[in-house]
């Protein structure tokens, strides 16, 4: 017991790191790497819960489909990620949203009972995931409150700020966004038209903060970017 809250302690001392999943699932050895193809569904909505999946490459979107059939993306998951945290969490049996790859994707899968098996045997990893509900929550708040106050411009700007921040490799100075982003591919991720999208990445463009090239998208300036992300910018 007192090495179990030795480790806990280490880990709380240093909560503020960010959370190390590839420790998690290392110890699940008996569980290979799967190759997933690109535009494969993990599960659709309504599918039944029960297990957690560990993103080594690659890229996931969550999204759910409204009765018209329009998608409305909640998450972008990249390398290091783990979705289907919920599973530990509800008795409800049901997945709420769709979880499909937009590339060719690593992952490690565990069911529900597995996790907790590791879990108590390695509780400071209870720390992990208590980061990731918190980084959730921030992400969910920082949306809903994007799309009440804030300009079309600013919630791309909020995307695009949290993908460098994210997934974001520098380059002789910029960020390169490692993920292929479309017009419309921004457009479902902030609740917006595909032209008011093209129109607002159009005016960052002018404003030399970001560059697109073939669906890839660097960050010149993160600072002028960042700036646009406060809902109280009045730019349009």
């Amino acid at each position: 017991m007192d090495e179990y809250r030795h480790r806990v302690l280490e880990r709380l001392n240093k909560i503020w790191e960010p959370a190390d999943f590839s420790s998690l699932f290392s110890s699940a050895t008996k569980y290979p790497t799967q190759f997933i193809k690109k535009g494969t569904i993990l599960f659709n909505t309504g599918d039944p819960l029960g297990r957690l999946y560990y993103l080594k490459e690659g890229y996931i979107k969550i999204y759910r489909l409204s009765e018209e059939g329009k998608e409305t993306t909640s998450y972008l998951l990249g390398p290091g990620n783990v979705l289907g945290i919920r599973t530990l969490l509800t008795k409800e049996d049901r997945t709420k949203h769709t979880a499909e790859t937009l590339t060719e994707v690593k992952v490690i899968t565990i069911s529900r009972q597995e996790c907790f098996q590791i879990l108590t045997d390695h509780p400071e990893f209870l720390v992990d995931l208590l980061q990731v509900f918190r980084d959730r929550l921030a992400y969910t708040e920082q949306k809903f409150e994007s799309f009440i106050y804030a300009s079309t411009t600013a919630r791309v700007a909020i995307f695009l700020a949290d993908c460098a921040i994210r997934f974001g490799t520098e380059k002789q100075g910029n960020i390169v966004i490692d993920l292929e982003l479309t017009h419309q591919r921004i457009a479902e991720f902030v609740g917006a038209f595909r032209e008011t999208v093209t129109n607002a990445l159009h005016r960052l463009e002018d404003e030399k903060i970001i560059q697109i090239k073939r669906g890839q998208v660097t960050i010149l300036d993160i600072q002028k970017l960042q700036e646009y992300t406060s809902f109280n910018n009045k730019k349009r």
